[in-house]
């Protein structure tokens, strides 16, 4: 007499299978996800290891993080690129001319085709991968540009510390890398002497992910991020566009949709920190260190982390 299953043993055996490859799944995809942040985090300290070695050529100063004179203007991403083995792109861009600018339109010849190219080591792989490029008409001329999920941080937003009754004046708010008065003009580079707050403390690039299009609290609301004015607050994302080199950290709601507020990661792509890992976002600080801020951190600690000369 042959052996069978009966209907019933095949079914507590599929259901066992069920649970199973259930429990298996999370785990899978926990691991992952570690993988991705831990290349995402090696992907900043490249970036970290980039500026100290773009700082070390050059007297100590670090490159500006964006140049917002109307005839050359351009984001903090170009200077990096000899120091992250893309010296050919370096050399095909004019640094007289601007970013977007094409040579139709008195542009330089290869501005606008460097600044569209996808820069693996500026990406992270937990972020939703971009469709290309990205254009922006809202000026009155076309801007394309590739993103970034990484951004250095011009200041801290004054209306954020009026919001949270903080005693600062205008310049403790300056970040890592604003320019720094010298004889009547601001455009003076930073170098290691004016992060007085230290290197260790002081947060020279963050994860600004899910641009150019605006994510609130996990959310994607299909909408394009409208640049600020430079200094005012968000960015379209681009590695070489002016408005991410004025990426200014204003806070939100827990919603993510307004700011300021007291929410200062994973709340708004536009006015806070932001990455698709669960439970913060990853920071290179001017030390070289890469740290993952929680997102539950205090945001006047984070504003600490932001501001280089803040007494904090």
């Amino acid at each position: 007499m042959k052996r069978a299953f009966t209907l019933i043993e095949l079914l507590v055996v599929i259901a066992i299978i069920g649970v199973l490859v259930g429990l298996l799944l999370p785990a899978v995809q926990q691991a992952r996800e570690a993988a991705r942040r831990l290349n995402c985090q090696n992907k900043f300290k490249q970036t970290a290891l980039a500026y100290a070695n773009q700082a070390s050529a050059n007297n100590n100063q670090f490159a500006p993080l964006a140049v917002n004179v109307d005839a050359k203007t351009c984001g903090w991403g170009l200077f990096l690129l000899p120091f992250i083995e893309r010296n050919s792109l370096y050399e095909q861009y004019d640094f007289e001319k601007q970013w977007f600018l094409p040579e139709s339109m008195g542009g330089a010849k290869y501005n606008a085709t460097v600044s569209s190219t996808r820069i693996d080591d500026f990406l992270c792989p937990s972020s939703p991968e971009p469709d290309g490029p990205y254009t922006f008409s809202g000026y009155g001329l076309p801007m394309t540009a590739y993103v970034a999920d990484m951004s250095p941080i011009v200041r801290v937003n004054p209306e954020l510390t009026t919001y949270l009754g903080l005693s600062y004046n205008d310049s403790q708010l300056a970040g890592c890398l604003e320019p720094v008065p010298r004889n009547g003009s601001s455009d003076g580079l930073t170098s290691y002497a004016e992060i007085v707050d230290g290197t260790s403390n002081t947060i020279l690039v963050a994860e600004f992910a899910g641009k150019d299009k605006v994510w609130q609290n996990g959310i994607n609301t299909g909408n394009q991020i409208t640049p600020h004015l430079p200094g005012a607050s968000g960015g379209l994302g681009g590695w070489a566009d002016t408005t991410s080199g004025n990426t200014k950290f204003t806070g939100s709601l827990p919603t993510g949709t307004s700011g300021p507020g007291a929410c200062g990661v994973n709340c708004s792509n536009d006015l806070g920190l932001y990455s698709f890992h669960p439970g913060g976002a990853n920071t290179a600080f001017a030390d070289g260190s890469v740290r993952f801020i929680n997102e539950n951190i205090d945001i006047e600690a984070l504003v600490a982390f932001i501001t280089r000369n803040g007494s904090d």
